[in-house]
C-alpha cells in the first residue's frame, strides 16, 4: 500500500489512525515546512528517526535543544560518531550519557512532540510507503499506540493556550512560594526544573536547560505558580511591557516608515538630477547604547549561570571555565568576555564575585 497526498485535505492525525487501524508496517515521510518521518511496526509507533536521511537527527536536535549535556560531551559523543559506526542511541548508553530506560523516555518524549507539532501542519505533502515485516534499520526502538500519542498531543495543543496566558513571557522568573514541596514528592525531572527557578533563572533559559520538552517544563511551572510553591516574578519584563505592544509598535513604525517611502525617493532623485549630492558625510551612529545593551545582557547570562552553580554546589565557582564544563553557560559568551578584557573575581570572604575590567 502507498498512500500519499496533501496534508490539507488528510492531517497527520487521519493518517496516523488510518496506519494504526489497519496495522501497517512502513515509513511515513512528512514534507513541509520541517521534514518528518514516522516509522510503524504492525500499526505501531516504533521510531521517529530515519538513519538513511541525510538531515539532521531529531534525537540530537531534541537533546541540544533542552540541555541534556556540556560541551564537552557533545565533543565527546562526535569524535566517536566520527571514527566508529555506531548510532547515536548506542554511542549514548555506551559512554553512560543515557540509561537505557532514559534513552527510551527521551526517545517517547521526541515521538510525543513531533506528533503535536505535526498536528499543527496544514500544507505540505506526506507519503507512506509499506515494508514486509519491521522496517530495516531502526535503532532502539519504541512501541508507542498510534491513539494514547493523539488524544495526549490533541491534550497539548488544548493547553497551549493556557501555558501561554499563565507564561506569556520566556523572561519571566520565579521565587520561592509560601509551600515548600518535599523532595519525596517530586520527581527526578521536577528536582532539576525546581532548582533552575528558585536560582532565579528566566524561563527561556529553564526550557534550554530543562532536560524534558517545553511542554512539561511550562506545564509544571504553571501548576507549582498556582499552586503556592512558586511565585511569578515580572520585574524582569522590559518596561513593563508585554510582547504585543513591542509588536504593535513594530507594526505602527512599520506602516510609517513605509508612507514616508515614495516621499523620499522622490527627495533623492530630484537632489541627484540636480547635481546637489556630490559628496556625502555618513551619518555618526552613537553605538554606546547598543554597546551597554549587549554588555548588560552578557553580565546577566554570566550570572545567572553563576547563581545556578553556586545553587547547586553551595558556592560561587572558581573561574568561568567550570560553568562551561558543567553547561550553564555558552563557550561563545566565555570568548566574548575575554575578547572585552573581563576579569572574573571571586572574593570568598564577602560571598560574591565580581565581573569587568
Amino acid at each position: 500500500m502507498a498512500l500519499e497526498g496533501k496534508l490539507s485535505d488528510f492531517n497527520l492525525a487521519e493518517i496516523l489512525q488510518l496506519i494504526s487501524s489497519q496495522q501497517k508496517s512502513g515509513f511515513l515521510n512528512l514534507e513541509a515546512t520541517r521534514k518528518m518521518v514516522f516509522i510503524f511496526d504492525k500499526g505501531q509507533l516504533i521510531s521517529t528517526r530515519d538513519r538513511r536521511s541525510d538531515a539532521r537527527d531529531p534525537l540530537e536536535s531534541f537533546l541540544r535543544a533542552y540541555g541534556f549535556f556540556t560541551a564537552d560531551q557533545w565533543k565527546h559523543v562526535e569524535f566517536i560518531s566520527l571514527n566508529s559506526s555506531l548510532d547515536l542511541t548506542e554511542i549514548l548508553v555506551s559512554e553512560n550519557l543515557l540509561s537505557e530506560i532514559e534513552l527510551d523516555q527521551v526517545l517517547r518524549s521526541l515521538a510525543q512532540v513531533m506528533t503535536t507539532s505535526g498536528m499543527k501542519l496544514r500544507r505540505g505533502s506526506y507519503h507512506f510507503n509499506t515494508t514486509k515485516g519491521c522496517p530495516p534499520g531502526v535503532r532502539h526502538r519504541i512501541s508507542m499506540d498510534v491513539q494514547g500519542l493523539l488524544m495526549e498531543s490533541a491534550r497539548r495543543l488544548d493547553e497551549e493556550k493556557l501555558l501561554q496566558d499563565a507564561l506569556p513571557s520566556q523572561s519571566l522568573a520565579f521565587t520561592q512560594g509560601d509551600k515548600v514541596i518535599p523532595d519525596e514528592a517530586l520527581s527526578p525531572t521536577g528536582k532539576h526544573i525546581m532548582s533552575l527557578a528558585l536560582a532565579g533563572l528566566p524561563l527561556g533559559r529553564i526550557i534550554r536547560q530543562g532536560k524534558t520538552e517545553s511542554f512539561v517544563v511550562r506545564s509544571l511551572l504553571r501548576i507549582w505558580c498556582e499552586e503556592g510553591f512558586l511565585i511569578l516574578d515580572q520585574s524582569q519584563e522590559v518596561d513593563g511591557e508585554d510582547e504585543s505592544n513591542h509588536k504593535n509598535k513594530r507594526k505602527i513604525s512599520l506602516d510609517i516608515g513605509l508612507r514616508r517611502m515614495p516621499l523620499v525617493l522622490l527627495t533623492v532623485v530630484i537632489l541627484a538630477g540636480l547635481g546637489w549630492l556630490r559628496w556625502s558625510v555618513p551619518p555618526v551612529v552613537d553605538t554606546a547604547a547598543g554597546d551597554l545593551l549587549r554588555e548588560n545582557q552578557l553580565r546577566s547570562e554570566v550570572r545567572s549561570a553563576a547563581t545556578l552553580y553556586r545553587y547547586k554546589v553551595g558556592q560561587w565557582p572558581d573561574n568561568l571555565d567550570l560553568l562551561v564544563k558543567e553547561g550553564k553557560l555558552a563557550e561563545g559568551t566565555l570568548v566574548t568576555v575575554g575578547a572585552l578584557g573581563w576579569e572574573y573575581k571571586l572574593d570568598r570572604k564577602k560571598d560574591r564575585f565580581s565581573l569587568g575590567t
